[in-house]
């Protein structure tokens, strides 16, 4: 299992930190989400999909293969309606 921050969507909430500081940190200059492990151990995966359903921006995706096939987000499979306009207006504005 692997597990990707969103650092253009993490909010800088710490909520990933404070339940799984062995695997996530917070930049000291602005407070972004990074993960700190490339491969997360068989022992935290229940904790690292908590983590990841806990963020309140859905910024944490889980990667449950190495090989990508079986990937899929553990928080927020469907995004809401708010996340998805700033995705859509994100990748508008990466077009123009």
């Amino acid at each position: 299992m692997r597990v990707v921050v969103d650092q253009d969507l993490c909010s800088t909430t710490g909520q990933c930190v404070l339940t799984l500081p062995s695997t996530f940190r917070q930049r000291e200059p602005d407070g972004v989400a990074e993960v700190c492990v490339a491969t997360v151990p068989q022992a935290l995966h229940a904790a690292v999909r908590l983590a990841a359903s806990q963020c309140p921006v859905a910024a944490i995706r889980v990667i449950e293969s190495d090989a990508g096939d079986d990937e899929r987000a553990s928080a927020n499979l469907a995004r809401s309606p708010p996340e998805a306009e700033r995705h859509a207006a994100k990748d508008q504005h990466n077009l123009g």
